[in-house]
């Protein structure tokens, strides 16, 4: 009348959706990750791009330094199609007489290159400043 269970073979459902959740877990944080790192690649190569913009506009002024004696500002739109920077990118150029009691041809020369809107995690700006003496 009673029968000795038989022993179970195989595998439940229960242990495969275990095991499906287990993998799609691993699988949405493999995705993440690999995310993470494509945009942080992409922000370092915008930072690269926006440096050498900005040393490049810096040695242009200082091979021909034709800079005003009255503080300037100027704004130079640097994003697509002229360079790889997103579109809207900015370069600020300030410069600002920096008397000295020696020399009065001294210019404070800064270069602000920015791209990105404010809430955008691949926005960033640099920032890079010279003395450079007018001829």
């Amino acid at each position: 009348m009673w029968s000795v269970p038989r022993r179970q073979q195989g595998i439940s459902l229960v242990e495969v959706l275990i095991a499906v959740v287990v993998i799609a877990v691993g699988l949405l944080a493999i995705a993440g990750t690999l995310g993470w790192v494509s945009r942080s690649g992409a922000k370092m190569r915008y930072q690269k791009i926006a440096f050498t913009l900005a040393e490049s506009e810096l040695a242009k002024l200082e091979a021909d330094p034709d800079l005003p004696s009255t503080p300037t500002t100027r704004f130079i739109n640097v994003g697509r199609p002229v360079s790889d920077l997103p579109k809207g990118a900015q370069m600020i150029i300030y410069s600002e007489p920096y008397p000295t009691p020696t020399e009065r041809r001294l210019r404070r020369v800064r270069i602000e290159v920015r791209w990105g809107a404010p809430n955008d995690p691949l926005s960033g700006r640099i920032v890079r400043e010279r003395l450079i003496c007018l001829r």
